[in-house]
């Protein structure tokens, strides 16, 4: 083997050893990190069963928790493998890629948002009888990024949230109290 590869094969070797305790100590970031998340679930998911919110937007907020602490547990272990880095330098080197994933995932985001406001809004709820886009079925299910739709005839339709969002709904099973009117007589 040629001395100048001996050389790099060495030094390379000499800087994963030099870098072994700061690997090391991330992954026991992480796994703490874990820990702490799944603890987080935990006392989330106890603490927000107390609550009338529905099903769905309890499960967002218990996700919430835990992608908040993995975003710190995550950022925590960055800085112990590289000490240069910060979150500050994070956000700076961002920049424009932010704005061409923008514009990426512009249906992701429409679709994400649509259903927060779906499941905050309270109307519709998992066993209504809808009618939207010319779609008449009963909700099955109602998450981020689509609602699910079974059509009388026996057919799922899966419908993104921003359409539910921005299209008029009719929900035919909204009022608790329904009454037909027939005119009994006798000739």
């Amino acid at each position: 083997m040629p001395p100048v590869v001996t050389e790099q094969l060495n030094s390379l070797w000499a800087q994963t050893l030099a870098a072994l305790p700061s690997i090391v100590i991330a992954a026991s970031v992480l796994v703490l990190t874990w820990l702490v998340a799944k603890g987080a679930g935990v006392i989330s998911r106890k603490i927000i069963g107390q609550t009338e919110l529905r099903g769905s937007l309890r499960h967002l907020f218990q996700k919430t928790v835990k992608l908040i602490i993995w975003i710190i547990g995550l950022m925590i272990a960055a800085v112990v493998v590289f000490p240069d880095f910060t979150p500050a330098s994070l956000i700076a080197g961002l920049g424009i890629g932010t704005v061409a994933i923008g514009f990426a995932f512009k249906d992701i985001f429409e679709n994400f948002f649509a259903g927060i406001m779906i499941m905050m809004r309270e109307k519709m709820q998992l066993g209504d009888v809808v009618e939207v886009d010319g779609i008449l079925g009963t909700v099955e299910y109602i998450s981020l990024r689509e609602t699910h739709i079974r059509a009388f005839s026996g057919e799922l339709n899966i419908m993104p949230n921003a359409m539910l969002f921005q299209s008029p709904v009719e929900i035919w099973t909204d009022n608790p109290k329904r009454r037909l009117e027939v005119d009994i007589g006798v000739s």
